[in-house]
């Protein structure tokens, strides 16, 4: 998975993604279109993609493997790829880069990296816009600029997601409201990570653009950088605080949480980042040898349980078999047996 490959700050910074959508002249956005203009759409991107070497999937010819396959790897929801709608994809032979195709636009292209580098995950992302535009008739105008379903991305098209691993902000009193504050001044909006039950997961938000209308692309990412830059020294420092102020308790909820991870049978996923979380606050500040605990096994922990098909897929499996399966993979990973 591309979110394992080692990345910048991702003690702080899980991924950045770089989303640039663009639509075809002559077509209705996707909400709106026929099964007949859909599939011309297809037919349209996939002639497109052939030079640049994208290898094209259709979202009905899919088994349940290769959907479980895109959804874990953060390029489409559950029911986009369980929907009846002729969709489909553009897989790129760069890990973490690919193309949505009649989702919320015709195009969509998603640009992930592991940890806080920006520019990588936007150059990517451009490269294939780029390509695109050279061969398609782009709806375009010299007054909004690149034309959109969705009012917040006309402009450059481009949102930017940000995805942090914040609980040490979030155990400090007032310090969200402080970073929202911040991403505010930017018109930026930095919000709690949910799942398709509603609840909240502990420590984990999103950052993200607010509209791209009168901005340019560069400024976007300046802002980006310096929200980043700002974010993962709040939260840096409110990790040294709590653990220098309140080290044994940490130490206490670090191995308690490590033990529970690492002998569960079962477990529930809110109950799951919860525990990863404690490890997250107390990796750095803390004497953590008694446990067999690396960064990248607590940054693969929380992208594989807040982001596993199985959750999403409810019908015909059992709240027990889920997290009897969900333990399974947390021991395996602790243990460093999991391969995939």
């Amino acid at each position: 998975m591309w979110y394992e490959e080692k990345g910048q700050n991702t003690d702080v910074v899980l991924s950045t993604k770089v989303v640039i959508n663009r639509n075809i002249k002559g077509f209705p956005f996707p909400v709106k279109m026929s099964d007949a203009d859909r599939e011309n759409v297809l037919g349209m991107v996939r002639q497109a993609a052939g030079p640049i070497g994208l290898n094209f999937v259709r979202t009905d010819e899919l088994d349940d493997t290769a959907k479980q396959d895109l959804y874990e790897r953060f390029f489409a929801g559950y029911s986009f790829l369980n929907s009846n709608a002729k969709t489909g994809f553009l897989l790129s032979k760069t890990d973490g880069l690919g193309v949505v195709i009649n989702s919320t636009d015709h195009i969509s292209i998603n640009s992930m990296v592991p940890g806080s580098d920006i520019e990588t995950a936007y150059s990517r992302a451009t490269d294939l816009a780029v390509e695109f535009e050279k061969s398609m008739d782009i709806a375009y105008t010299d007054k909004f600029g690149f034309l959109t379903s969705q009012i917040k991305s006309v402009g450059t098209g481009m949102q930017i997601l940000v995805t942090l691993a914040i609980p040490g902000i979030e155990k400090t009193e007032g310090a969200v409201q402080v970073l929202n504050r911040r991403a505010e001044k930017f018109d930026w909006q930095i919000i709690p990570m949910t799942q398709n039950d509603g609840l909240r997961q502990s420590g984990i938000y999103v950052l993200t653009n607010v509209a791209t209308l009168g901005i340019t692309e560069q400024d976007m990412l300046t802002r980006t950088q310096k929200l980043i830059t700002d974010i993962i020294k709040l939260e840096k420092t409110c990790r040294k605080n709590i653990c220098s102020r309140k080290k044994i308790i940490i130490e206490d909820q670090y191995y308690r949480a490590y033990a529970t991870l690492r002998y569960c049978r079962r477990i529930e996923s809110t109950e799951a980042l919860t525990l990863i979380n404690w490890l997250r606050l107390g990796q750095d500040q803390i004497d953590t040898s008694e446990a067999d605990v690396s960064w990248s096994k607590i940054n693969k922990l929380t992208q594989r349980v807040r982001r596993n098909y199985m959750d999403s897929n409810t019908k015909g499996v059992r709240p027990a078999t889920k997290s009897t399966a969900r333990a399974q993979m947390i021991r395996d990973i602790l243990k460093g047996e999991d391969k995939e």
